[in-house]
């Protein structure tokens, strides 16, 4: 039913949008990094859970995913390592040459370069360690009609422009909005679902650094949705995680 109500939704959305591209920050939206943490985490290859399913499922709208990040060049093997690894596909991998450079100087460079070298629409994605929300703004100051979507990943909780940006704690947050939005398919939203009901190591959602709702009420938006069931279950899920981790306990 969720198929069909979808379908009806976005009926020619899909031509409209047909020149779509994502634009993602790496470290901490991508892989975890552990809050920009240690040396061993920034070189690790953990990615957060359903993000490569959401990536593979926003294929059927934006076929063209660049990520851009401020590690330095040297960890491009390591990089396209890990990305291939959870088959991650992507056009580009646009990593930092000099490391001294001001990172919001760098991205809004790197990405008013790659939308000046193509007609595509974009949704960016990054998170609130860094400067990705300052970036994401600017760059919507400066392409208005070609931002369609920029959702940041909260980590530490910062304030950053909300008025450019969509604030997000999980993958499945992540590809509800863009469902919400008429871009990707309600069948990518089931299987992260899935795939976050199923994690067994919630540290693989929220790391032990990063921010962990221990209220529902973050979620609410999620329950007014037709996937209300999934949310519900999902949130139940987080809060005793959050919850047990603020009082030291160990959830079963």
């Amino acid at each position: 039913m969720k198929n069909i109500i979808f379908s009806l939704f976005v009926l020619g959305s899909f031509s409209l949008n047909a020149s779509v591209a994502i634009l993602s920050d790496l470290d901490d939206t991508i892989k975890i990094t552990e809050a920009g943490g240690n040396p061993t985490d920034i070189i690790g290859d953990d990615v957060y859970t359903g993000m490569p399913e959401f990536f593979e499922g926003a294929r059927g709208y934006a076929p063209d995913l660049y990520i851009l990040s401020a590690s330095p060049s040297f960890m491009r093997g390591k990089i396209e390592e890990t990305l291939s690894k959870r088959r991650i596909k992507y056009r580009g991998l646009i990593l930092r040459k000099n490391i001294f450079e001001d990172k919001l100087e760098y991205k809004v460079r790197e990405i008013r370069r790659i939308m000046d070298s193509t007609s595509e629409d974009f949704v960016f994605i990054g998170d609130d360690l860094g400067k990705d929300p300052e970036v994401y703004a600017e760059i919507k100051r400066l392409y208005p009609a070609r931002v369609l979507g920029s959702y940041i990943h909260v980590v530490n909780g910062r304030r950053f422009p909300a008025d450019s940006n969509v604030p997000y704690f999980t993958s499945f947050d992540l590809a509800l909005r863009e469902h919400l939005a008429s871009r990707i398919d309600a069948t990518v939203i089931e299987r992260i679902a899935q795939r976050l009901l199923g994690e067994r190591d919630l540290a693989m959602i929220f790391p032990t650094k990063a921010q962990c709702p221990s209220d529902a009420t973050v979620w609410d938006w999620q329950t007014r949705t037709v996937f209300q069931r999934e949310a519900m279950d999902l949130a139940a899920r987080f809060v005793r995680f959050c919850q047990a981790r603020r009082s030291d306990i160990i959830p079963n």
